[in-house]
């Protein structure tokens, strides 16, 4: 899978003990606002003294895919997986240093142990092929998906320099593209920071049966 992180390195002043908005505003190739695009900011200096991000990270088995398709969350984090169908579902991860795998029959729920690798991981079911989710682990509290207008606002808790990094498994980009923002103020950090991407966005898998049968027999 073809994958792309887009870097910015922000230099703010550096005075500790305060907030400020920082909104960035995703758009595709041809300028539009993509949604449902990951953005996550790591401080250079590291995380040391920021809180923990502490909301559960809830993926719902729901007519038979995950949803959401794609999640974020930070490392020491769980994921629940929500069997909201009313068939077993046989959840895995597909590969890398943050593996479960178990049986979810209908209507329950159950936590992964915390995810300590940062990392991308691809999820699927052993029942039922056809589907396939996403969630990536990252080192910092700062991370969000982009809303309908392409945007994710984030309340950064210090000044300093910051890396952006923007991220979806469907970027049709085997590289990483890098490039750099001075922020002068507080007046150029409120403002809305655009990133536009440089490759297209590839079509989500198909997430459906392809036949109208589910086979159980040993579950």
């Amino acid at each position: 899978m073809n994958r792309l992180f887009i870097f910015f390195a922000c230099a703010l002043s550096s005075a500790p003990l305060w907030a400020n908005d920082f909104n960035v505003q995703v758009l595709n190739k041809s300028g539009q606002p993509q949604q449902d695009i990951v953005v996550f900011i790591t401080p250079t200096n590291g995380i040391e003294g920021l809180a923990a991000n502490t909301e559960q990270l809830i993926v719902d088995q729901k007519g038979k895919k995950f949803a959401p398709y794609l999640s974020v969350m930070q490392k020491g984090q769980t994921i629940q997986f929500s069997n909201r169908d009313d068939i077993t579902h046989h959840i895995y991860s597909v590969s890398g240093e943050n593996r479960f795998e178990f049986k979810l029959k209908a209507g329950k729920s159950k936590n992964t142990e915390a995810m300590q690798a940062t990392e991308e991981i691809a999820m699927g079911c052993n029942i039922h092929d056809w589907m396939s989710g996403y969630a990536l682990v990252v080192d910092t509290p700062y991370f969000g998906k982009t809303n309908d207008q392409g945007i994710v606002s984030f309340v950064l808790a210090n000044q300093g320099e910051y890396q952006v990094s923007v991220w979806h498994p469907q970027l049709d980009n085997d590289n990483h593209q890098q490039s750099s923002i001075t922020v002068i103020n507080e007046s150029t950090l409120s403002n809305t920071y655009q990133v536009r991407l440089a490759d297209k966005l590839l079509p989500i898998p198909l997430q459906e049966n392809q036949e109208e049968f589910d086979f159980l027999e040993e579950y």
